[in-house]
């Protein structure tokens, strides 16, 4: 995917979280934005971002300037550490 910006912050979208992630697993995140189709948000621990595509199927990393897609377990994986 091609580089996007993360400047829409606008109201929080939790839902692509939410299909992924247990009640209490959630509430360890920040809503920090959107990047065109995908929702970041950021783990309060580790500091790390999980990036979720709007239909909770697609994961990415941000790397070299651009979303790449990645597996739900790498994206998981990479979060908790």
């Amino acid at each position: 995917m091609d580089s996007v910006n993360a400047d829409e912050v606008g109201v929080p979208n939790w839902e692509p979280l939410e299909r992924v992630l247990s009640p209490r697993e959630c509430a360890e995140f920040m809503y920090m934005g959107r990047a065109g189709e995908i929702e970041l948000y950021k783990h309060r621990l580790t500091r790390r971002y999980l990036n979720i595509g709007r239909n909770s199927q697609s994961f990415y990393q941000y790397r070299d300037g651009k979303y790449m897609e990645i597996t739900r377990s790498e994206a998981l994986a990479h979060v908790c550490g």
